[in-house]
């Protein structure tokens, strides 16, 4: 599938009647026509060519949309919102203090919000139709988590949008859960944009099931403020092809963000994690942990960058890569970067990379416990730490599941 054909897909959706909003998705169609594939910051995207998305695959042809049912993904105890194929099915009741509308002419008013500039982003936004806005009212407590529930059967470009209001001092949890129910070959563009007034807390949760043919490229952009929180919490169970990126800007003293990350890779998928975390306010903290699990002829990539602004003192920072290799064919690519313009902060990052430890399979050996059950539990002891970050109880142990699930699939462990 060529730009043209893409462009022309898109421009058949600029039809919403809000001017500032047609505005906006005509213009992204312009640069998305003039630039291609072409990346604003190429050194980002160096280990995963965009132009995989438009040469892979051929989209519009194979196999029919097979029978959607939901039920077939029950999650007791969550608020759930069905989309099939990008478009919106139905919703749950939701827990008080929340609301949910479908994005529409409104969508207008957060138009600034939008902030991505890579080609995909784009041909994102000038697709955009599609999605939900998500807001709490101030002091809510939303226990239950909200959950997304995406699941595509068809052959196309989908291109989901989620935008998140907190206002001041609300908490709320949203789980994004990404179903691909056939082998079909599909093409994901999403964007979440979370903003987090004054002292409210967010935690963003992200689990990605692809196809073997399935290619997905997601951003995620926090405005954290003033004493607010925003965890975000990134899964890749499997898919082709999985490119994750992650914003999160610290506006003001207190603003605390958190980032971790989790791909599993196994015969000739491909997982890249790019993380931007810009500490702009002093008195800003930060926490990160990234990992990743590969077997196969697998590919791995990890970019993590944190951003110290001029004028951002005490600021305090952490970030940590740990990939383990399960294969000599695995490949895994990390690149943490730090990036200070301030002389009194206290900033740490690292990265590993490595087999799991033989000492480590026979101190389990010599406790009576066989080798295939102790790299099982070094493996998903490995994985869990990230999904333990998850603060919501019904969400992490939905998570922990699923995960122990696809461990012993893909890594026959």
């Amino acid at each position: 599938m060529n730009i043209e054909t893409l462009a022309a897909m898109a421009q058949q959706k600029i039809s919403l009647p809000d001017q500032r909003l047609e505005s906006f998705r005509a213009e992204n169609l312009a640069a998305f026509r003039q630039k291609g594939v072409r990346e604003v910051v190429p050194d980002s995207y160096k280990f995963t060519k965009l132009e995989s998305f438009l040469e892979a695959i051929s989209l519009g042809s194979g196999a029919e949309s097979s029978l959607v049912k939901p039920e077939a993904f029950p999650a007791p105890g969550m608020a759930t919102l069905t989309f099939v194929n990008g478009e919106f099915l139905s919703a749950d009741a939701l827990p008080a203090g929340l609301s949910v509308r479908k994005i529409g002419p409104e969508l207008g008013d957060h138009v600034e919000l939008f902030t991505e500039k890579n080609a995909l982003s784009h041909l994102h936004h000038a697709l955009l139709q599609e999605g939900v806005v998500i807001e709490a009212s101030p002091q809510a407590e939303a226990t239950t988590p909200v959950r997304l529930l995406n699941i595509f059967n068809a052959p196309r470009v989908s291109a989901p949008t989620v935008v998140i209001l907190a206002h001041p001092r609300a908490r709320l949890s949203v789980f994004e859960e990404t179903r691909v129910t056939t082998d079909t070959e599909h093409v994901t563009v999403s964007e979440t944009y979370i903003r987090a007034a004054q002292g409210a807390a967010v935690e963003h949760v992200t689990l990605q099931l692809g196809s073997a043919h399935g290619m997905n490229h997601n951003s995620i952009v926090a405005q954290v403020e003033r004493d607010a929180v925003v965890r975000s919490v990134i899964l890749t169970a499997s898919g082709r092809l999985n490119r994750n990126n992650l914003t999160l800007n610290l506006h003001d003293a207190g603003a605390h963000g958190e980032s971790h990350a989790l791909f599993l890779t196994n015969g000739p998928e491909h997982s890249d994690v790019f993380t931007e975390i810009n500490h702009r306010a002093a008195d800003t903290t930060s926490h990160q942990i990234a990992k990743g699990i590969l077997d196969g002829e697998s590919k791995g990539v990890f970019t993590g960058r944190i951003h110290i602004f001029p004028k951002a003192q005490r600021v305090a920072s952490g970030q940590l890569n740990k990939n383990l290799l399960l294969s000599k064919k695995a490949q895994v690519h990390s690149q943490p970067q730090l990036e200070i313009f301030a002389d009194d902060v206290k900033c740490s990052h690292g990265s590993t990379t490595g087999q799991l430890s033989p000492d480590e399979v026979f101190y389990f050996q010599a406790r009576g416990i066989p080798e295939d059950r102790a790299r099982n539990l070094l493996a998903l002891g490995f994985g869990l730490e990230v999904v333990l970050k998850i603060d919501n109880l019904l969400t992490r142990e939905r998570v922990t599941t699923i995960i122990r699930e696809k461990l012993s699939e893909k890594f026959s462990l």
